[in-house]
């Protein structure tokens, strides 16, 4: 939940293109119609309205301001040279930091036109320039190029760059949790030595280097710099003394962090692993496919499915039941009023361990309707869903399960499919829980902290060693027997099955092996099989 300080350089356009105001960009002049009495009419008008300069500039400047630098160029009178300079101004920024917006004239065709442009990175900072426009046919208008129309101390071959501390070229950026680089400086930017980490995850470990807040200890500086990136001329801000910068120490592991990438890049739905180290707390992997796009798995929250019955289970035992209490598993039954059906089966003579390892829905929701309004909410507090943590440079949010008083309510969230939501990161955590039998704080850098808004109380060793049971049972007899050759493997599948998603429903894998718990998401997935078909993928890996 928080965004930690930027560390490292940010070149050309550092200054990330924006969205001006548009009715500041293309009503720039009055026109003869907008200038015209109210006691005049269209008849009046004797000669056609000239074309204005404004019919270019407004085009111009929003195209600039959007880093759309053919679009752009495209308005000048030099689109090669125009479109070189644009594209190295806004090269792999994000947008918001630079807006370009034209000021009011009386002149309806001025030979240059006003021009405000702001740069908000650690304080906005403007500077006014006259754009030059010129006429190259009868009703065609063209900006005439030069450097100038981006800054006027601008000359060819350079641009503006947001500086800051970095590594010299080859010089290790990221370190993984045993000491091994995982990036290197190359320049301006850091290189991955294998595979590409989370950009959410980089900008996190670059960004939050001593937990401060944003702007807390800003080391950066504007400068006007040559084609080689050398500053040229200092713009704002004070020009650090070196230029060198520690290693940032990880919790991430580079083998794992491998794994769970070429897993997911297997898939061709969109898919997402969170990996943690029960032991510390360390996130080990984070991973998407380009198919998963920006779904953020620090706090994006889906329907868990029957990943939740982890909690719903605990809730369970909790009121009395144990592994081997007798249960029922009918194929479907109605309960209080609302019809639960199991995905075609049934289980005669079942406990609470085949009942949990088979992913019975009847027998879950039939024990949630007689659960305390609380008895949910209360289990998956104890894995850490409805904790608050602020791990530095990250917005994180782990799940939401509230009290309800309505048992068919309880019903639908008993098997993840009510108002019960989740992160892979939360999940991740819920499955860290049972396998090192205590809270987890989840953190990203060795040397920095995590906050602890809210935390929680993990069950009792004695609830959660039956737990873990029945997460084994899920691998040797259950719904996950396709990673029972994975040895040491537990987990619990999960398929959320809303009415709003249909067929669409998200496919879960929660589990643990060793010293690494994680969570597999697959979205659309439809059943289980393909987060199993990713995790054994991922397992395969380490």
């Amino acid at each position: 939940m928080t965004d930690g300080r930027r560390r490292g350089i940010l070149i050309g356009g550092a200054l990330a293109a924006v969205a001006i105001i548009v009715a500041g960009v293309f009503v720039l002049w009055p026109s003869s119609s907008e200038s015209k009495t109210a006691d005049q009419t269209p008849a009046a008008r004797t000669t056609p309205p000239k074309k204005q300069p404004s019919l270019v500039i407004g085009p111009f400047l929003k195209a600039l301001s959007a880093g759309k630098a053919d679009e752009a160029a495209a308005l000048t009178d030099n689109p090669e040279a125009a479109r070189e300079a644009i594209t190295a101004l806004f090269k792999g920024l994000p947008a918001g930091s630079l807006t370009y917006e034209g000021m009011p004239s009386t002149d309806p065709n001025p030979a240059t036109v006003p021009v405000t442009a702001t740069l908000k990175v650690m304080v906005p900072l403007s500077w006014n320039m006259s754009v030059p426009v010129t006429k190259v046919s009868d009703d065609k208008w063209v900006v005439k190029w030069s450097p100038t129309v981006l800054h006027p101390k601008l000359q060819a071959g350079q641009t503006i760059a947001v500086l800051g501390e970095q590594g010299e070229t080859g010089e290790a950026a990221v370190l993984d949790d045993a000491g091994k680089p995982l990036a290197v400086w190359e320049g301006s930017t850091t290189k991955p030595t294998g595979p590409q980490i989370a950009a959410p995850v980089m900008k996190a470990l670059l960004d939050g280097s001593s937990g401060g807040s944003s702007g807390s200890g800003d080391k950066r500086y504007v400068a006007i710099v040559d084609s080689a990136g050398k500053d040229v001329e200092l713009l704002y801000g004070e020009k650090p003394t070196h230029s060198s910068a520690d290693a940032v120490k990880s919790t991430l592991n580079a083998k794992i962090t491998a794994a769970a990438q070429s897993a997911v890049d297997k898939s061709s739905q969109p898919s997402i692993i969170v990996a943690i180290k029960p032991s510390t707390g360390g996130i080990l992997a984070v991973a998407n496919n380009s198919s998963a796009g920006a779904t953020d798995a620090f706090s994006g929250l889906f329907a868990p499915g029957s990943a939740f019955k982890i909690a719903s289970v605990a809730a369970a035992i909790q009121q009395g039941l144990n592994v081997d209490s007798p249960v029922e598993c009918p194929a479907s039954a109605n309960i209080s009023g609302r019809t639960l059906k199991n995905a075609g089966f049934d289980v005669p003579n079942a406990n609470l361990r085949t009942a949990f390892a088979r992913s019975c829905n009847t027998t879950f929701g039939k024990i949630a309707s007689q659960l305390p309004a609380d008895g949910l909410s209360k289990a998956a507090s104890q894995f850490g869903l409805n904790a608050d943590f602020e791990i530095p440079g990250l917005r994180t949010e782990l799940g939401k399960v509230e009290p309800s008083g309505n048992a068919v309510q309880r019903v639908e969230d008993s098997i993840g499919q009510g108002r019960v939501v989740a992160s892979p990161l939360g999940m991740a955590v819920v499955a860290a829980t049972v396998a090192s039998g205590k809270a987890v704080t989840p953190k990203l850098r060795a040397d920095v902290q995590t906050n602890v808004v809210t935390g929680y109380q993990p069950p009792s060793g004695a609830v959660l060693s039956q737990i873990k049971s029945m997460m084994g049972a899920v691998v040797t007899s259950g719904t996950a027997t396709s990673l029972s050759s994975f040895k040491g493997t537990y987990g619990k599948t999960g398929t959320a099955e809303t009415e709003s998603q249909g067929t669409n429903a998200n496919s879960w894998f929660v589990g643990f092996r060793g010293d690494v718990a994680f969570a597999v998401l697959v979205e659309d997935g439809k059943t289980s099989t393909p987060a199993l078909t990713v995790t054994a993928n991922f397992l395969r890996g380490f």
